[in-house]
């Protein structure tokens, strides 16, 4: 028979290895994917997940001084990848390439909204991009991703939640909708083995983001980096985000015996202008605006495709 001194040792140690089970559940399980049970906070009147406590301890947070842009993501990967890597980092092999931060928000398939780092900080997830010249993106910008492909489809779900999101983040930055941009919108390329100057197109991420879906008014009429002759377009995503304005014709020429006057005819007075782009049989690009110093303009060879932006105002 227990003594009355044994009985209330019992008593005293039974709530607390319940406390002790409980906490070690709490450190040992992660959230679970697809809107799990993690620690849910009110955020813009939004029910948020908070997820900061897994960003990885070597981020370095560095706080912005101004916020002029909301870029979309697609994470390329399912629930539980995306929350590694924007949290944790990404690793190649044994080796670390980042240490997380990657983004603000994670919006799940379900429209779970995921918490990830407090806003007031520098996520590092627009890399090299560029919109209106401006190049740090990252210091000007909350990001989100969505736990979905480019070439996949986006949840009615997310499609609400993120709605809603990017409203509050609107109102509280004092933004309108032309902020809001699309990874692959502002993403560029420096010069390669294919093209020769900075271009579009190193990003796919999030180009089949509908605007509408989300409740948001239409993007910029143009991109203003292409028009602006700061970078070359990519034929696919200038289909994609203004074709309505813009659109590109694309010709080959068959010679070069009468190629200033063949120009005119396709490109108009825009021939000899950063809007319009040559691609050399070599896969080489160029912009009107450097054919004369670099080829001349009798001198392009056959097979030269001309890129040419024609407006449809």
């Amino acid at each position: 028979m227990l003594t009355i001194s044994q009985a209330l040792s019992h008593l005293t140690l039974r709530p607390i290895l319940v406390m002790a089970i409980f906490l070690a559940s709490i450190l040992i399980f992660p959230l679970q994917s697809e809107g799990g049970s993690g620690d849910r906070q009110a955020n813009y009147g939004l029910n948020t997940i908070g997820y900061e406590h897994h960003l990885n301890p070597l981020f370095k947070r560095t706080q912005r001084q101004t916020t002029k842009y909301i870029i979309v993501h697609t994470s390329e990967a399912d629930l539980e990848t995306t929350l590694k890597i924007v949290s944790v980092g990404k690793q190649d092999g044994a080796s670390w390439i980042s240490r997380g931060g990657h983004t603000h928000y994670v919006v799940d398939r379900l429209g779970a909204i995921y918490k990830i780092l407090d806003e007031k900080y520098r996520a590092n997830h627009a890399g090299l991009s560029m919109w209106k010249g401006e190049t740090n993106i990252n210091s000007v910008s909350v990001g989100i991703e969505l736990v979905a492909y480019h070439n996949g489809e986006i949840t009615d779900n997310q499609y609400r939640s993120v709605g809603h999101l990017i409203k509050a983040l609107e109102k509280k930055y004092h933004l309108d909708d032309l902020s809001v941009l699309t990874h692959s919108q502002v993403a560029y390329a420096k010069p390669n083995e294919w093209v020769a100057y900075n271009h579009r197109g190193r990003k796919n991420c999030a180009r089949n983001f509908s605007r509408a879906k989300a409740g948001l008014g239409q993007t910029s009429p143009y991109d203003p980096d292409v028009k602006a002759g700061r970078l070359l377009p990519d034929e696919l995503l200038a289909a994609i985000y203004y074709p309505e304005s813009f659109q590109f014709k694309r010709v080959e020429l068959a010679g070069v015996h009468e190629s200033r006057m063949a120009l005119i005819g396709i490109a108009g007075e825009s021939y000899n202008s950063p809007d319009t782009i040559y691609q050399l049989p070599s896969g080489f690009f160029i912009s009107g605006n450097r054919v004369s110093e670099k080829i001349g303009w009798d001198s392009l060879p056959e097979g030269t495709i001309i890129y040419a932006f024609t407006s449809v105002e």
